[in-house]
């Protein structure tokens, strides 16, 4: 993936099939999903919009996310990916979309790692 664009939209892709399955974690009962997006004219300032929180900056998050710290580092893990196109699962802690702590069924989990791949985010096995 070369430009941030294809690596945020990527990681939306990562964030709809995680609210889709198990807990349903980054969606409200109202279908109203969590997403990162660009502003500005030359598109450079990255956001999170979080479910409850609406927009945040994803530089100053702990305090306003609604996820909790598994998914907060997660998060972290994707802005690093989406600035930078290196491999960043797990950097911020708790093992990113192989922390064992999300209480999904396993086959959801292989499910949105597989996703992952797909789209670029997870090295392959």
């Amino acid at each position: 993936m070369t430009t941030k664009e294809d690596r945020l939209k990527a990681v939306n892709t990562i964030i709809q099939e995680i609210a889709n399955r198990g807990r349903g974690f980054f969606r409200e009962e109202c279908k109203k999903e969590s997403f990162f997006f660009f502003t500005g004219t030359e598109r450079k300032r990255l956001w999170f919009w979080d479910k409850r929180a609406g927009k945040v900056n994803p530089y100053q998050l702990y305090n306003q996310c609604s996820e909790g710290g598994t998914l907060w580092a997660l998060i972290k893990d994707f802005k690093e990916f989406i600035l930078t196109g290196k491999y960043t699962n797990g950097n911020n802690g708790y093992g990113g979309l192989y922390c064992p702590h999300w209480a999904y069924p396993e086959e959801d989990m292989q499910a949105i790692r597989e996703k992952a791949k797909q789209v670029g985010y997870l090295k392959g096995e």
